[in-house]
Parts: C-alpha cells; structure tokens; sequence
C-alpha cells in the first residue's frame, strides 16, 4: 500500500511538473571559451549565461526580451511571432544567471483572435507602456500594435492587439529592415529604432513620442552595425549593436546614451562593451536592463534563426566603472 501511495503520488507530481512548463536543455556558457577565467568586456563584467534548447518547433527566433523587475521571470518575443516566457535561476550568493525552467509559449495574435503568420508575423521590437501592456513593433508589415499581458503575462495566450501610431512614412521602409527596437523611459517616452542607417548621413534614425506627436533623431553609433535592441534604465538607453557577414562572423556591442531631451536632435552613444571573437557570440537582437543586488544587470538574448548552427544565448553582464 505505501508504494502504492508513493507511486501515484510521484505520477500526480510529474503530470503537475509537466503542465508548469515545457522541458528544456540549458548549458552554461562562458564568456570566452578559449579563457574561461576572463570575466570583462569592457564595462560589462560578465555574471554567468546559458545556452537554452527545447524540441518544440516554435521555439526559436527570439528576438526582443523584458524581465521582471526582480529579473527572476523573462518575457521574450519570437519573430515568428511567438510569446516565450520562463523563469530565470541565478546563483543564491550573487548575480550569476544559472538557469531558465518552466517554458510557455503562446501564440502573438491578430484582431481577430488568430497567430500571425508569415510576412504579418515578424515581430521585432517589445516595450512595456505601464500597466501590463506592452507594445510590439514588426517589421516587412511595418506597425506597431499594445498588447495588454497583465503584470504577471498571464494573459499572454488570449492577449489581442491595440493599434498604435508610428511615424508618418515608416510603412515605406525596406523589407527586412524596419522597426527593429522599442523603449520606454519612466515619463512615457516612447524611442523606437529601426535597423541600419537609411540615407547618405550614414547615421542610425530614432524617433522619440512624448505625447506631442514623433520626431526623428540621429544616433551617431557605428554605421556597420544594425541597431537590434533597445532598453531604458534609470535614465540611460542601452542599445544592442550586431554586425554579421559570412566572411567575419558575428560581432556584437552594448552601447548607451541619456534619454534625448526636447531640443536635441542627435546622439553620441558611448560603447560600454563589445564582444568579438573569440568571445561567446551569436545572431544577439534582445536586451534588458535591470537592478538586481545593487547592481545593474545587463542581459542580451540572441535569435537562432530556427537554425541547427546557432543558438538561443542568455548572457548577463553588470555595468561597471
């Protein structure tokens, strides 16, 4: 009888383990795997990261990140037009990310209740308006549409869409090159990017939404480079910079700029990190930025492209003098 009891005990628990989420296979990554002991790139001191894989079809693509402001659950957005969420582990006596458990994934659906799907579904770009919404950016069908998640995502599987002003023009950009990054700073302000530089200037464009309608800015960061992923914090955009060709590889950078005031017209980000082989590196599009331990923890998230040759990277720096 006590066997029994014992075994259908452990059925019950494994059926309730399996319906928190979906399994996953997480490696711990470092930094430089020819160096192992090497921590810096830059400002950014490295504070653990982690392969993750899972044999559901829909996983993969990820393309814009939002955590919790604890950073212990991840809101992550696929650009096949997926809802990813977890929950991250880190270490007990610092600022290590160790883990990610308890995948879900839900569909981004259309007014109508339906998942987008193909050209329609391209979603890049992810914000929170306050409140549980967030706004989306896609690009190829260039919008951008507020989804209301609640403050706990728990309604990510029946969210549908609000849709939301962009610039006048954007619906012309090219193809695969629009509405790449969002952000949102404490007032409201609302700074969206697109990928690479669109005229002779060669500078990046922004354009900010204070509640008076958009104006367009220059971001003077390296031409080369597309502008993959956009975060606020305490004041300060931190920008995700990614190069890719088949000759060099992938490159990637972390650069940072205050909040654009009313009267400015142009930015001078600094670069605080850039990791270049033979660093860990992938396809890097999305970032955040939390407080965490007294610390401000940097996260970047790359996109596999549904590729066996590359993989989805969660990797964690702190942001030191």
């Amino acid at each position: 009888m006590m066997r029994s009891a014992l075994l259908a005990l452990g059925l019950a628990l494994g059926v309730q383990a399996a319906a928190f989420g979906q399994p996953v296979e997480v490696t711990p990554v470092p930094l430089n795997p020819d160096a192992p002991g090497d921590t810096r790139a830059g400002r950014l001191d490295y504070r653990g990261g982690i392969a993750i894989a899972s044999n559901d079809a829909r996983f993969g693509g990820l393309s814009a990140l939002e955590l919790s402001g604890d950073g212990t659950r991840m809101l992550a957005l696929s650009d096949s037009a997926w809802w990813i969420t977890g929950t991250l582990d880190w270490a007990e006596d610092s600022n290590r990310l160790t883990g990610f458990s308890g995948l879900r994934i839900a569909p981004v659906r259309d007014a109508e209740g339906a998942h987008f799907q193909g050209r329609a579904g391209d979603s890049e770009g992810l914000t929170p308006l306050g409140d549980g919404r967030y706004a989306v950016s896609f690009e190829r069908r260039h919008r951008m549409l507020a989804y209301d998640l609640g403050e706990d995502w728990s309604r990510v599987s029946e969210a549908r869409p609000e849709p939301l002003q962009i610039p006048e023009g954007l619906d012309g950009l090219p193809d695969n090159r629009g509405l790449e990054s969002l952000a949102r700073d404490a007032d409201g302000t609302l700074l969206m990017g697109i990928e690479y530089p669109i005229d002779i200037t060669l500078a990046h464009h922004l354009w900010m939404e204070d509640g008076s309608g958009w104006r367009r800015l220059a971001l003077n960061a390296r031409p080369s480079f597309g502008i993959t992923g956009m975060a606020e914090h305490d004041g300060t955009v931190y920008a995700l910079e990614r190069f890719y060709s088949r000759a060099v590889g992938n490159r990637a950078g972390i650069i940072a700029f205050p909040v654009p005031g009313p009267d400015d017209t142009a930015v001078t980000p600094v670069t605080i990190g850039r990791i270049d082989p033979p660093m860990t590196l992938d396809n890097f599009e999305g970032i955040a930025v939390i407080e965490r331990g007294g610390e401000t923890l940097v996260l970047i998230l790359s996109d596999d492209n549904f590729s066996r040759r590359q993989r989805t990277l969660l990797m964690a720096f702190a942001v030191v003098e």
